[in-house]
């Protein structure tokens, strides 16, 4: 027992004497920050004697201005997240169906590999400033808010190109059509002469209501089995102009999106219904199963990979352009056409 209580304290006699040792080599790593401090101060000093010799000489030490960063937030992802439901309250009683705020996807109907005997790629645009397309700036639920913000605030997972095999982060989604804006403005510093300008930046922000266009790709299979020739979405972007400095305007995407992930929040999100105002549809009814909305072709699976309007033929000649795009749409007819016999 002896021996033990003479360990113990053999023990907390060198704990102690280690702990001032340590006490001791921290209070030297002290010293030598304070030394390396003075130094700093002597060069704040001398910075401080160059800042003077500088104000002897007006502007020759004067900063240079630097075009404003980006304040770009940091929004993470929540592709686990419940869709959202944007629908308008209804003004009837209730008498216990489903509303818009219940939707849920509807399958497509299963299609084996072997029977899509034909598929055809195809790329649309859809004018949202077009009178068949109305909808699409219905103000209670604009689609362009609903798909902008499910890939801004991380609750999609948004693609850089049509390939859909690069993701993009809600942080580029965001800072994608912000653009640096240079204009003049009256010299602050010199408020008596109009005509005296400074250069100033800011970044005019990408705003949803900005969109005036969406691309949409898709694939027209023939399905063998059941005989039936239809379209099915692959995925969709909205476009932005983007102003290039030969004085040329492209409209440029600003993330792609596939449709099987914007289905479930699109099957809660209602739909001005032109035609009946009991009838409640969905965004994905409208785009999936009775595609309300007019588009024109811009673009189909070619050795190129380009669009119509790029080709050297098309260049100079848009009209001509359009005129490709209704050829591939009488191609598609004509295909499912022939398939019949009459």
């Amino acid at each position: 027992m002896k021996r033990i209580l003479i360990l113990a304290v053999v023990s907390l006699c060198l704990g102690s004497a280690s702990a001032q040792w340590d006490w001791g080599g921290g209070g030297e790593a002290g010293g030598s920050s304070g030394s390396s401090g003075s130094s700093g101060s002597s060069g704040s000093g001398s910075s401080g004697s160059s800042g003077t010799s500088g104000s002897t000489s007006p502007g020759a030490g004067a900063p240079k201005a630097e075009a404003p960063k980006l304040a770009i937030p940091t929004i993470g992802t929540h592709y686990d997240d419940a869709a959202e439901s944007h629908y308008e309250t209804p003004h009837t009683v209730n008498d216990g169906r489903p509303g818009i705020d219940q939707g849920v996807v509807v399958n497509y109907p299963y299609l084996r590999e072997a029977d899509a005997k034909f598929k055809r790629r195809v790329w649309r645009r859809i004018d949202t400033r077009q009178k068949m397309n109305k909808s699409f700036t219905w103000p209670k639920n604009p689609i362009t808010q609903i798909i902008y913000d499910l890939a801004t605030k991380g609750k999609v997972m948004a693609y850089w190109t049509d390939s859909l095999n690069r993701l993009k982060t809600p942080e580029d989604c965001y800072k994608e059509g912000s653009k640096l804006v240079v204009t003049q403005i009256q010299n602050w510093r010199n408020p008596e002469d109009p005509t005296d300008l400074v250069d100033t930046a800011f970044y005019n922000i990408f705003k949803w209501s900005d969109v005036k266009k969406f691309e949409v790709m898709e694939d027209w299979i023939f399905d063998y089995k059941h005989s039936e020739f239809f379209p099915r979405i692959i995925a969709i972007a909205p476009l932005y102009e983007e102003k290039y400095p030969n004085g040329m305007t492209y409209e440029m995407p600003l993330f792609w999106i596939k449709m099987n992930d914007l289905r479930p929040t699109l099957a809660k999100c209602e739909v001005y219904n032109r035609y009946n105002d009991v009838m409640r549809i969905s965004w994905d009814d409208l785009f999936n199963q009775y595609r309300l909305f007019d588009s024109y072709i811009v673009k189909q699976t070619d050795w190129d990979d380009l669009y119509i309007a790029q080709k050297p033929e098309f260049q100079q000649d848009g009209l001509a352009a359009l005129l490709e795009g209704e050829n591939i749409k009488n191609d598609l007819f004509i295909f499912e056409h022939d398939l019949w016999e009459y």
